[in-house]
């Protein structure tokens, strides 16, 4: 394993998303969007829960400033407040009493207030008459804000120990405050200072967050308490449903048809499981139909193997067809059947199974032409079932006369249907198969296909053994045309030339000529060992057959002829077996026999050379003598049956055939012919 490897291993390891179960991931979901609306509606709570407390303080703040000044008013109207105590401030004294001013009075109100840990008051101004009124940053910035815009300021001071809540407002010259302040330049609603109030906020930011921590608290109780009564809901009304629904479709997964989930829950998951249930019964009976199908199939491919067998078998084919019958008759589950073949117009009964004789002479009667064959032939499916019926059997039997149901040889054997099944090859009627059977819902549509389909294989197999029956006529009359040449040309002759030669050595001995007859009795003895050499070569040529190894078989001839004739004889062939079709090589055989007896009868040759190659797809036959040669055209085949036999042998495979000779140059016989011919080419 390589580093890639092992990085993408880890990676879908440890780096892939978490498989989580259904009721975990919609109670987090749920759960999120819960968690998310919560937290927002507390910050919305505790944020009213602010604004309400700063509104608050606000109100109070702005309460005792109004107190104070209405205060301040008071004291002014009465120019200053007389008191027996001098306090840290006053103006004047008389008589034991000493005089206050509205600023005075603020500042030891405020000095009260602050000692007791209420609150404060500091009046305070830019044109200072007291240095202890001076104003912090806070009041410094407002005042000059004031002077742009009296409005009231306020702020939150965390400087110090403890926050405070701040709240200034100007102060505008009256006429009361004139009498104290002209020197300073002010006049009538001139700013001349402002108020400020200071509130500790310690308890109410305590209370703030109390609050805060009790909503925090209160938010998380909630989501947990909703979450968990999420998930036990989720698991009650989904997780449990979906999990039977999921172990009814893993059982049938499992091939298990019989599981059905009982759901009760009123909802869409009831439905849901019910339409389970009904897809599963009609998958099983879609199984149990397909399994039935499959059966059916495989018998019928059965049934197609054991015709094809039957039909491969080597035998006559009225047994082949006799016993592909009885297979039909049993598939189709029929009653007995029969078997006609049409040739050269006619039709002749070629098997018969399970059928009474008055069935099977009324069949020997049927024409070729009659309307019941005449009609199925032309019938495009090829196929036909047929009720019996007494109409039907006068079309079936035109020459049998049913005047009765009784009369009818069909009904008469309570035979309900018939089925017939016409034997095609290459879209040529060649015969047809008619079923008879008792049972009126015989022979359904797939059984009719079934028959259809053996029926074209019947129909190859009867052209198939017409085939190889004209092949084999072709070649008898053919050998037999050779075999009265080579008669011709050698035995024939020979024979009427020893006539000849008889007669004229009976007419010498007769006339006492002793020595001419002996010279007359040595050549009638030599043509006579001439003719027993020809009728020799000619029966082991008749012999000779193809053995599927035409070197040995060729190199055992060649043995031979270098013995009889006593021309030597060189035989080369390539390394191991040359494999040929049987057509091919008998042809061969017969060519390289033609051509060596045409050595022996006429080249007057020392020594052949025959030469067998495979070159490509071809087969290649050299024969090459020393001899004395001739002279050669093509055309003068035609008075030489040998080459024209050995052209003729060659050409009709498709192959080449070609003589080179010359006088005093011996001659070269060249044949050329393919490994494995098309059958086009073997009967042409």
């Amino acid at each position: 394993m390589n580093v890639a490897q092992i990085i993408s291993l880890c990676r879908k390891k440890y780096l892939s998303r978490p498989r989580l179960s259904l009721g975990t991931r919609l109670t987090l979901s749920i759960g999120l969007i819960i968690t998310v609306t919560s937290f927002i509606l507390f910050i919305g709570i505790y944020r009213l829960e602010e604004q309400q407390a700063i509104r608050q303080i606000n109100t109070e703040a702005q309460a005792l400033l109004t107190e104070m000044i209405v205060l301040r008013e008071w004291v002014s109207s009465y120019n200053g407040v007389w008191t027996t105590l001098p306090g840290d401030y006053y103006l004047d004294t008389e008589d034991g009493f000493f005089q206050k001013s509205p600023a005075m009075v603020t500042k030891e109100l405020s000095n009260l207030s602050d000692d007791k840990g209420y609150y404060r008051f500091n009046i305070t101004s830019l044109i200072l008459t007291n240095s202890e009124n001076a104003p912090d940053d806070f009041e410094h910035d407002s005042l000059l804000q004031f002077e742009n815009n009296p409005v009231p300021i306020t702020s939150f001071d965390y400087t110090g120990d403890e926050p405070i809540y701040r709240l200034m407002i100007p102060l505008i010259a009256e006429e009361s405050c004139l009498k104290c302040h002209a020197d300073q330049g002010y006049q009538i609603g001139d700013i001349r200072g402002g108020l400020s109030v200071l509130i500790p906020v310690a308890e109410m930011a305590s209370s703030l967050a109390n609050s805060r921590r009790a909503l925090i608290l209160s938010a998380l109780s909630i989501v947990s308490l909703v979450m968990i009564a999420l998930y036990i809901l989720v698991r009650r009304m989904v997780i449990a449903p979906v999990g039977q629904l999921k172990m009814v479709a893993e059982a049938v997964g499992d091939g298990n048809y019989d599981a059905r989930c009982t759901l009760n829950t009123g909802d869409e998951l009831e439905i849901f499981g019910q339409t389970l249930n009904k897809m599963v019964a009609s998958l099983k009976i879609s199984r149990d139909s397909l399994n039935d199908r499959i059966t059916q199939r495989t018998q019928e491919l059965d049934m197609i193997s054991d015709v094809a067998l039957i039909i491969s078998r080597a035998g006559a084919l009225e047994d082949v067809l006799e016993e592909a019958l009885e297979k039909v008759v049993n598939v189709a589950d029929a009653a007995g059947g029969i078997i006609q073949l049409f040739e050269d117009g006619d039709t002749w009964l070629a098997a018969h199974v399970g059928l009474p004789v008055t069935i099977i002479d009324c069949f020997n009667q049927i024409q070729y032409d009659e309307g019941y064959l005449r009609k199925i032939q032309y019938t495009r499916e090829g196929i036909q079932v047929t009720d019996i019926e007494p109409e039907v059997c006068r079309k079936i039997f035109p020459k049998v006369q049913c005047p009765s149901n009784n009369d009818c040889p069909a009904i008469a054997e309570s035979y309900s249907r018939l089925a017939s099944v016409l034997l095609y090859s290459r879209s040529r009627s060649l015969g047809i198969i008619t079923l008879f059977s008792e049972d009126p819902t015989s022979f359904s549509h797939e059984i009719m296909q079934l028959l259809k389909c053996i029926g074209h294989q019947l129909g190859v197999a009867v052209e198939n053994a017409r085939f190889h029956q004209r092949i084999e006529q072709m070649a008898i009359l053919e050998e037999r045309n050779r075999i009265s040449r080579e008669l011709h040309d050698s035995l024939a002759q020979t024979l009427g030339w020893l006539r000849l030669k008889t007669e004229i050595l009976e007419d010498d001995l007769k006339q006492g000529e002793v020595e001419k007859s002996q010279t007359d009795m040595m050549a009638i003895r030599r043509v006579v060992r001439d003719a027993c050499y020809d009728v020799r070569e000619s029966i082991d040529g008749l012999r000779t057959r193809p053995t599927g190894d035409l070197t040995t078989t060729a190199a055992a001839w060649i043995s031979e002829f270098r013995q009889r004739s006593g021309i030597f004889t060189d035989f080369h062939a390539m390394d191991g077996t040359v494999r040929l079709s049987a057509v091919v090589e008998a042809e061969l055989m017969r060519i390289l026999q033609e051509a060596l007896t045409n050595v022996r009868k006429h080249a007057q040759a020392k020594q052949v050379r025959v030469n067998l190659q495979v070159k490509g797809s071809f087969a290649e036959l050299i024969i090459e003598d020393d001899g004395r040669g001739f002279k050669y055209k093509v055309d003068q085949d035609v008075g030489h049956f040998g080459l024209r036999i050995m052209r003729e042998r060659a050409e009709r495979l498709g192959g080449t055939f070609q003589i080179e000779t010359a006088p005093g140059k011996g001659t070269r016989v060249t044949a050329l012919l393919p490994l494995h011919p098309s059958i086009q080419s073997e009967i042409r």
